[in-house]
């Protein structure tokens, strides 16, 4: 399936782009791997998706292919390699395209033309252990070393290039950080009758934390589930309910074992995949939102409860900081008595909660998808320009 259809700002790195006026004589054909948007999409669909959007918006010039799988289910890790390293490339160099970039996986290792690969976390080497054998093979060590074939790498935090440039060797001037940023959807207004609607239909009752994110280890859900039964042992907090949606990652059983032994089937929902339609609603239908992930490379979903104008409370790992900063709560996820305090006095305290908010609009107002993709047109443009000079 192939559809066809610069400025940067807080959270971008500063790109250097001798001479712009050159993008003038040249126009641009890139490939765009986009599987990750089919099927159930989650943050890498979602980051596709937007990239594309306003990379069509902003540079209307230029010529975006965006090629695609035949089916909508998600791959198997041998499906992924395939994928990667052959029928994208094959069909991107069918498109005659200048340059390929691989938004959220391996970089092909063969393709000849430039490539530019977008790499959001390296969770498989510092959390091999939560990713089953098959699959840490691929993402621990051969993505690993396929981002050496790109020409340039595009981070999506800081906090992600200090770890590349730390456990891969990368220099420094390989990778450019450029934020992401949220759907416009959540920052719209959201009805109360929407949101009645929308918490009927997944069976949500009264006042809720609300956890987003697929259920996997690094989510630190166990933690979440502990503190939040500690929580309500308060009977101040006896209102609240905790909300986890996302689909089935791995290791995930536990987690329902875990609340039926501690007696809060009826406390704790989970949700499963939500529609995307709906999930402005679950945000806005929330008291607090929160997320003890141990490790993210950029953390969207926090930045959808800031544009969603409810509290947050997060982890204070990896790049967390970069995204809530000053506008959420940030604690240690591995300290559940400061969660239980943070989550009790939050609940109780309206006062708190609107300042909470009011800060979340300052914060919000450092990223937009339009600084993004303005940022990934200059990096698109230096890797053609190196190639070219590097073929005289």
């Amino acid at each position: 399936m192939i559809r066809n259809s610069r400025n940067t700002a807080e959270g971008h790195d500063h790109i250097n782009v001798t001479n712009l006026q050159k993008r003038e004589i040249f126009r641009m054909k890139i490939a765009i791997d986009i599987q990750t948007t089919l099927g159930q999409p989650t943050g890498f669909g979602f980051y596709v998706s937007n990239l594309v959007r306003s990379l069509k918006e902003v540079s209307q010039e230029d010529e975006f292919v965006l090629i695609g799988p035949d089916t909508e289910r998600d791959f198997s890790t041998p499906q992924r390699f395939i994928w990667d390293q052959f029928q994208f490339p094959a069909k991107a160099k069918k498109a005659q395209v200048e340059l390929l970039h691989q938004p959220c996986f391996s970089a092909p290792i063969f393709y000849k033309n430039p490539v530019v690969v977008t790499i959001h976390d390296i969770i498989s080497l510092i959390f091999p252990e939560t990713i089953p054998f098959a699959s840490r093979m691929f993402y621990s060590r051969w993505m690993p070393l396929s981002y050496r074939k790109a020409q340039k790498i595009i981070a999506s935090s800081q906090s992600t290039k200090n770890d590349l440039m730390r456990m891969l060797a990368i220099p420094e001037e390989k990778i450019t950080v450029i934020s992401l940023a949220v759907d416009s959807k959540f920052a719209n207004e959201t009805s109360k009758d929407e949101v009645r609607q929308v918490k009927q239909k997944y069976n949500l009752r009264g006042d809720y934390l609300l956890h987003v994110g697929t259920l996997e280890p690094r989510k630190n859900l166990d933690f979440l589930i502990d503190v939040f039964a500690r929580t309500i042992s308060d009977k101040k907090n006896e209102n609240l309910s905790l909300v986890i949606t996302g689909k089935k990652g791995w290791y995930f059983e536990g987690l329902f074992e875990k609340v039926k032994n501690l007696g809060l089937e009826n406390k704790v929902i989970f949700t499963g995949y939500v529609d995307e339609k709906d999930k402005p609603a679950i945000y806005k239908g929330a008291k607090i939102f929160t997320f003890p992930s141990l490790y993210e490379g950029f953390g969207l979903p926090p930045l959808e409860a800031v544009a969603s104008q409810i509290p947050v409370i997060s982890s204070s790992t990896s790049s967390m900081p970069e995204v809530l900063g000053d506008a959420g709560i940030l604690l240690s996820p591995h300290d559940p008595k400061a969660w239980v305090s943070a989550i009790s006095k939050v609940n109780s305290d309206s006062d708190l909660r609107q300042k909470m908010i009011e800060k979340n609009k300052e914060q919000l107002k450092k990223f937009s998808w339009e600084k993004t993709a303005r940022s990934t047109i200059a990096v698109y443009t230096q890797a053609i320009e190196e190639y070219k000079n590097k073929k005289k």
